[in-house]
This record gives C-alpha cells, sequence and structure tokens, in this order.
C-alpha cells in the first residue's frame, strides 16, 4: 500500500452512555456492536473516523460511546491524488485509521467507567478485515 503521511489533530466523543445500574451482575451474556463510518474535507485536508460503540444485556442498552478521530493529510499526497476533482482514500488506509480510532476509544472508555461495574467492559479486539469497508471518495466543492 501506498503510504500516506497524517497525523492526528483532534479526537472528540459524545457523552458516554453509562448504565450501571441495569446491568445484570453476570456479565457474560454482555454483547458487543461496532459501527465505523468516515467523512472529510479536502480544503481543509482532514479525514474523520467516526466510531460506535455498544455494549448490551438481552435488550437493554447498559454502554454506548462514539468517537470521532480527526486527520491532518499531508497536502503533496492531495495534490498528487485529486484526479477529475475527486480524491480516493483507500480502504486499507480506513482499515488503518479506523484501528487508530478504537484504541483511542478503548482508552476513554476505560477512563470514562473507572469505578463502575462496567469498566471490566473493555472494547475487544475488532477485527477490521471482517467489515466491508469501502475505498472512500471527497469530491472538492465547487464555490
Amino acid at each position: 500500500m501506498k503510504s500516506i503521511p497524517f497525523r492526528i489533530i483532534k479526537i472528540e466523543n459524545d457523552p458516554i452512555e453509562l448504565h450501571a445500574d441495569l446491568v445484570n451482575h453476570d456479565l457474560k451474556d454482555v454483547e458487543f456492536g461496532f459501527q465505523v463510518s468516515f467523512n472529510g474535507d479536502i480544503d481543509a485536508r482532514i479525514i474523520g473516523c467516526r466510531t460506535n460503540y455498544l455494549f448490551r444485556q438481552k435488550e437493554t442498552i447498559i454502554s454506548s460511546l462514539t468517537v470521532y478521530c480527526y486527520f491532518m493529510i499531508d497536502p503533496a499526497f492531495v495534490e498528487s491524488g485529486l484526479k477529475n476533482n475527486v480524491l480516493i482514500f483507500p480502504k486499507e488506509f480506513l482499515r488503518y485509521i479506523a484501528t487508530i480510532s478504537v484504541g483511542t476509544a478503548r482508552g476513554i472508555q476505560h477512563a470514562k467507567t473507572q469505578g463502575t461495574i462496567l469498566n471490566s467492559l473493555v472494547i475487544p479486539p475488532v477485527n477490521l478485515m471482517e467489515i466491508d469497508i469501502k475505498d472512500f471518495r471527497l469530491k472538492v466543492v465547487e464555490k
């Protein structure tokens, strides 16, 4: 894969939903859900990765977290990759930044759940190779 120079410039998260009071204290039956999406702005040279994590016991959501990681892309990559006003980010790169985002979320979730029963629910490894991620296309917006 072609190297894409970038750096993480901003991390945000929605307030974490914690419902420790709703937990059946047998944590063996907890299910985990994960979603990922991407957005971006060519003019600002930013690509964003939004990840969402959900822990559920039966039909009850006991914890939910959404994390946004923003990456600054090297201007040379943008210039060299721009064709017909479209910049394509290959799915391999998207999986890479999603992996960074998962690790970031794991730290946020751990910090926000300290002192609760939910702290033992660590975001598990996410095999991003099993998730259908397509190349992401950003169009230049005509002004």
